[in-house]
């Protein structure tokens, strides 16, 4: 490095064996193409700082991946497109809102569940769940998120997730079975 300009090919070489300045010095070539990728993408400046940064912590995690078969900027422009695309796949797949508060029923005005029919007795046994598996049930039956997802959102296990949903699920057919049963007086005269 005595003076010549240093390919990128040598600097992502370099970064994989441990030189940080090296993974700096890509960042600082780099950015601002990538963020013009994602602002083309997100049509949204703030949209496309959040995926440039994506872009740079996934470069970072998998600069080892790099197999030096086309130009580095090739390979990071693929990186680029597939994260923004990765990125609106979730975000086209996420509620609007980002949790249910703590305290929340669930609130049929939410915008995931306008034009679902939920039914009264649906609405009360969702409200009869403690908050954890309300949220996990909510998010995986109605927003179709992936337990792994539920996951990184609630900040537990993906075992825990699965083990929301299942009881939640118990539980709502017990709530949905109990206000289902006539009541005694409902019932017609046996005899």
């Amino acid at each position: 490095m005595n003076g010549e300009e240093v390919t990128d090919e040598h600097l992502i070489s370099a970064y994989v064996a441990g030189d940080e300045r090296a993974f700096d010095e890509l960042v600082r070539r780099y950015q601002r193409r990538v963020f013009g990728i994602c602002l083309r993408y997100f049509r949204n400046p703030v949209d496309a700082e959040d995926a440039a940064q994506e872009v740079f912590v996934t470069l970072m995690r998998r600069a080892e991946t790099f197999a030096g078969n086309a130009r580095f900027s090739t390979w990071l422009y693929r990186v680029s497109v597939n994260m923004c695309s990765d990125l609106a796949r979730r975000r086209a797949r996420r509620p609007r809102t980002v949790a249910l508060p703590d305290d929340a029923d669930v609130p049929a005005e939410d915008s995931a569940l306008a034009g679902r029919e939920l039914d009264a007795d649906l609405m009360a046994a969702l409200r009869s769940l403690d908050i954890d598996q309300r949220r996990a049930v909510v998010w995986h039956d109605l927003y179709g998120l992936p337990y792994a997802e539920i996951a990184e959102r609630e900040g537990v296990a993906v075992g825990t997730v699965k083990s929301r949903v299942f009881r939640g699920h118990a539980r709502l057919a017990e709530r949905l079975a109990e206000r289902r049963e006539p009541s005694h007086a409902d019932r017609p005269p046996t005899g």
